[in-house]
């Protein structure tokens, strides 16, 4: 086997580098930010990909007349008689996460979908259901006595996701619903749940420390929904974090659920996901998916991990723009993500 080490200034032309050097069925080993030593400022891509075979460089066959043959991707391509590199390199180049593509290749391999005179689609198909049995979904317990608590950082959408489940709950399918706020930090949010509320026509409760929030959910009804919107909290406050955690470890009634926000970078997208694990979390709910054409960061940060995703939101309209998440709809979201010319 064959094993070099590349260096490029982003993912794409790292991928150049391994195609040209060892050709198109390198695997990518690993891939990691190094300082670039001219300019210590920046940082570059560093790939460490292998072959079983011996390299191309320096014994590469000349290019007919006609030009180099294109094994160009994209959303026209049917996806048949791909292999395995070509695959691997369509995956990377999505933002899909180097440890979450090996596995993925590996599998497909194993159930022999990649070999040559596959039917068309069959690379697509297989790599949708792959998707789909990798993907973890959730629907949050609504039966008896429930509090479901959205928590996250700020600005990525907790009171307006209440709203909208709060609408889908009480209007679509006719169940009792109670709001309740603990977030009385920022300006203005209690009003908002409350305007809400009145459209709707349901109740607003207020707590402003733990003891009052345990009666208000205690007493619900038997089968009554309490949905608490908290306040948004930066992941590096650890004493906000621990006042959260001390709201909603009050009662086993209360099930807390983490909202991310599509558009957040992968890298505080991490941040967020670990910080918030201090708190009993049930499923994650993605909001904004509407708001980016890139959600491979989103999606490496839930579905490797078998992180249970319940809800996924796209836009601002109440209730429509909420829908369960399930495999079918996330794998297809994954699918889109690649280019298949």
């Amino acid at each position: 086997m064959q094993i070099r080490r590349f260096e490029a200034g982003n993912m794409q032309e790292a991928l150049k580098q391994v195609k040209a050097t060892l050709g198109p069925e390198a695997l990518i080993l690993s891939t990691r930010s190094i300082r670039d030593p001219r300019h210590p400022r920046r940082s570059l891509l560093e790939i460490v990909a292998a072959v079983d075979h011996e390299p191309l460089l320096g014994n590469r066959p000349s290019v007919s007349p006609g030009g180099p043959r294109s094994r160009g991707y994209g959303r026209g391509d049917s996806g048949a008689n791909w292999d395995g590199g070509r695959l691997q390199e369509a995956l990377l180049a999505s933002g899909l996460a180097p440890g979450w593509v090996q596995p993925l290749l590996q599998e497909m391999q194993v159930k022999k979908t990649l070999g040559a005179g596959a039917p068309p689609d069959t690379v697509q198909e297989q790599l949708f259901h792959t998707f789909s049995a990798g993907v973890e979904v959730t629907e949050p317990g609504a039966q008896g006595k429930r509090a479901w608590a959205l928590v996250g950082p700020t600005g990525v959408g907790k009171t307006t996701t209440i709203a909208k489940l709060a609408a889908h709950f009480s209007l679509k399918l006719a169940k009792k619903v109670t709001l309740i706020t603990v977030d009385t930090y920022r300006i203005g949010g209690v009003e908002q749940l409350k305007t809400y509320g009145n459209i709707l026509g349901l109740p607003l409760r207020v707590a402003t420390e733990p003891n009052d929030l345990k009666p208000l959910v205690e007493d619900l009804g038997d089968d009554e929904l309490a949905l608490i919107d908290t306040a948004g909290s930066s992941p590096g406050n650890s004493a906000l974090l621990q006042e959260l955690k001390d709201f909603l470890t009050v009662s086993p009634v209360i099930g807390s659920h983490l909202v991310l926000s599509a558009t957040t970078k992968e890298s505080d997208l991490d941040s967020i996901i670990d910080r918030f694990g201090c708190l009993p979390l049930e499923s994650y709910v993605c909001t904004k998916l509407d708001e980016t054409a890139e959600l491979m960061p989103l999606f490496n940060q839930l579905v490797p991990q078998r992180r249970p995703l319940s809800y996924l939101t796209c836009g601002q309209r109440v209730p429509e723009d909420l829908e369960p998440a399930t495999k079918t709809r996330i794998a297809q979201l994954l699918i889109d993500q690649i280019q298949w010319n």
